[in-house]
């Protein structure tokens, strides 16, 4: 009798589970290409940010300070994106750090090469003559003044230590990648990313 029942009720879960069976196919295909395309779309965000931080690379280790100051800003700015690993973390804190070290590494060198003993020219009779009036009307320049360069001191926090440069755009662009190499630090340890109003830099 029980055999009977069952045996009556297997169509019935069978018609059901044929009925649903393109449904269930249909749903389990969108969900694939769906995820596919998530996928590609994120492949695709990261590829466009790598091109973003390799322009941005260029322009900080260039020489010019204004242009090497746009690039130190742009790889902060990248870093703040969700895009960014700890790989790239590490890339940019080397990034930033070599960026220093050359600043002032450079420096030093010149203010070696600065320090050393110049060959002395009698200077031509008529620079004398002027110099000789100058005194006379009192507006000389007063000794070495022409030797003397501003120097700028520049705290770097993520070292503990000051600088000196010798320029407003040097001191600009210590600062800027002072800046990106304690951003990246706080992101590595803090173990978040920042706010960024919503918007992503992919």
């Amino acid at each position: 009798m029980l055999g009977t029942q069952a045996g009556a009720a297997d169509p019935d879960w069978l018609r059901y589970a044929t009925a649903f069976a393109p449904l269930l196919a249909a749903v389990i295909a969108a969900w694939i290409a769906w995820r596919t395309l998530a996928q590609r779309r994120q492949a695709d965000r990261r590829d466009q940010w790598w091109k973003r931080t390799q322009w941005a690379i260029d322009l900080a280790m260039d020489r010019d300070f204004s242009r090497a100051i746009v690039g130190l800003v742009a790889l902060k700015h990248l870093a703040a994106s969700d895009l960014c690993t700890d790989e790239d973390y590490e890339m940019l804190d080397k990034i930033g750090g070599a960026k220093i070290d050359a600043l002032t590494l450079s420096e030093e060198s010149a203010r070696r090469e600065a320090s050393k003993p110049q060959p002395t020219e009698s200077p031509p009779a008529h620079h004398e003559a002027t110099a000789a009036r100058a005194r006379e009307q009192g507006t000389a320049a007063p000794p070495g003044a022409a030797a003397r360069t501003t120097v700028i001191p520049v705290a770097l926090e993520s070292r503990g230590e000051q600088v000196l440069a010798t320029s407003a755009g040097m001191a600009k662009a210590l600062t800027e990648a002072d800046r990106l190499v304690s951003f990246v630090a706080s992101l590595r340890t803090g173990g978040r990313r920042p706010e960024s109003g919503g918007t992503s830099n992919g």
